[in-house]
């Protein structure tokens, strides 16, 4: 299959020198050589960099004053492509902040912020060794320090047709709409005259569509802010489908990785232009070439995204009912996610067997687990959830396995056998983040008269139920309110 060669769009990381004197190198020349500290520009191969210098954070332990952070900063005519390098030092161990913090920084040394959009790294690295030059510090440029620079931030991407937006989209929702049920992913969706400004998902679990990667990314299709303003040939109507680099702080690739998170960014790149199963019509604009195009030798994963809605779900209840109570706890809550002690805690089940459990339904490819603070419990897809959540209520409170639904609420039954006056003790509602809303938008109950509606409205609060309660009018009931909350 062919595809286009894609862009490095956006791109940031940290490069960490190892020697603090490069920093102070920097300010010599500074200092020596820039009359206007605001207006002074120097020429770096064909770009014109502007040299300037502001308060940093961090205070230089030996005068006790804040140290400069020195900047170079060049963009074209467009403004589209620029780049940013602040030089910083680190002091290591110790280093106090101007709000009053204490940094254990782990080593001493100096350390370049690059941002930049539309600029690989090979050219960063060429970029650097010459204001090295520049500024007569060469003997620095085998300093830098691969393993411990990291990149926090790439993007790649390529521009597509507007008339595949909506296939692009739709394939996009699949995988929204069945990834992970964990809960930690975010969704953007802005629309401009029925075509989208954006459709961005952050963190989604690529993992639904048969994609593996060796790094967290997100995925977009977005468009340029004023595109409606443009003319139907102008290369920046039409949208881009970028896929970008998820930034964790303890799992950023290093400068040394960086071949390996580009072949990751661009197998997922690619991967997902093959989900639309139909030839892509590509535009160029001045910083991608549509027409640079070649023959992609690997295997790509495959998904049909338009049949994933269609699938029904059948789930093997098999014959442990206490692993059934387990799977419909975490069914009933907000967005099929639980805690395990939570679940452990309204279940009852002894640990051991719990854990037995949901490992039973792991391998069934139901569930799934993480580890964050405590360990949470999910369903794997949301089409799994959404499918198995009402009958799980409905088998569970019809032969009694654990639960009952009473007035729409589901509750937890201790299966005692207690006296009729004491029986809100056998019961606890089941309390999600949703709960509340949910029992607002229900429909009221209605009764007979006011008499039913007092004992309905104290049975109910026994039961720790929120329900409006309405009363039907009549004759008797017309001259008072016909409404409790």
């Amino acid at each position: 299959m062919k595809f286009p060669e894609p862009v490095t769009h956006e791109f940031g990381c940290f490069l960490h020198i190892t020697d603090l004197n490069f920093y102070f190198a920097v300010v010599n020349y500074f200092s020596h050589n820039v009359d206007d500290p605001y207006n002074h520009y120097i020429k770096i191969g064909h770009r014109n960099f502007k040299f300037f210098s502001k308060q940093g954070g961090l205070y230089n332990p030996k005068t006790k004053k804040l140290a400069f952070e020195y900047m170079f900063h060049w963009k074209d005519e467009t403004g589209a492509s620029k780049c940013s390098y602040s030089i910083k030092p680190l002091f290591g161990a110790g280093t106090k902040t101007k709000n009053g913090k204490v940094l254990n920084l782990p080593t001493v040394g100096t350390q370049i912020h690059i941002e930049s959009s539309y600029i690989d790294l090979d050219e960063h690295f060429d970029i650097i060794f010459e204001i090295m030059d520049f500024l007569g510090a060469s003997r620095f440029q085998d300093k830098i320090d691969r393993s411990r620079s990291t990149i926090y931030q790439m993007a790649r991407h390529v521009r597509y047709h507007e008339r595949h937006e909506h296939d692009m989209v739709a394939m996009l929702q699949a995988i929204e709409q069945e990834s992970s049920m964990l809960g930690d992913s975010k969704l953007v969706k802005t629309l401009k005259s029925g075509k989208y400004d954006m459709y961005k998902l952050d963190n989604p679990d690529f993992s639904v569509c048969n994609l593996r990667t060796e790094w967290q990314h997100s995925v977009k299709s977005y468009r340029i802010t004023n595109f409606l303003d443009r003319v139907p040939e102008d290369p920046l109507r039409h949208p881009k489908l970028e896929v970008f680099l998820k930034s964790n702080t303890k799992l950023n690739p290093s400068i040394s990785e960086f071949l390996s998170l580009k072949r990751d960014l661009d197998k997922l790149l690619y991967s997902l232009i093959s989900f639309l199963n139909q030839p892509l019509e590509y535009v160029s604009d001045n910083y991608f070439n549509a027409e640079s195009v070649f023959d992609h030798r690997h295997d790509l994963p495959e998904w049909d995204y338009k049949n994933q809605s269609h699938q029904s779900q059948h789930i093997d209840l098999g014959e442990n009912m206490r692993a059934v109570k387990a799977l419909a706890y975490i069914a009933l809550q907000s967005e099929g996610c639980a805690d395990f002690r939570d679940i452990q805690e309204g279940t009852e089940i002894p640990e051991r067997s719990l854990w037995r459990y949901i490992n039973y339904w792991k391998s069934e490819g139901y569930l799934d687990t993480v580890r964050e603070h405590c360990t949470k419990v999910f369903f794997k897809t949301r089409s799994i959830w959404e499918a198995s959540k009402q009958p799980l209520i409905d088998f569970c409170s019809a032969f009694h396995i654990g639960f009952k639904k009473i007035f729409g609420e589901v509750f937890i039954d201790s299966g005692v056998i207690r006296q009729y006056r004491e029986r809100a003790k056998n019961l606890r509602i089941i309390k999600s983040k949703k709960s509340a809303k949910k029992s607002q938008d229900q429909e009221p109950i209605i009764v007979d008269s006011y008499r039913h509606a007092d004992k309905l409205r104290k049975e109910l609060n026994e039961l720790g139920v929120h329900r409006k309660i309405g009363v039907r009018s009549s004759h008797n009931t017309m001259r008072y309110s016909r409404v409790f909350s």
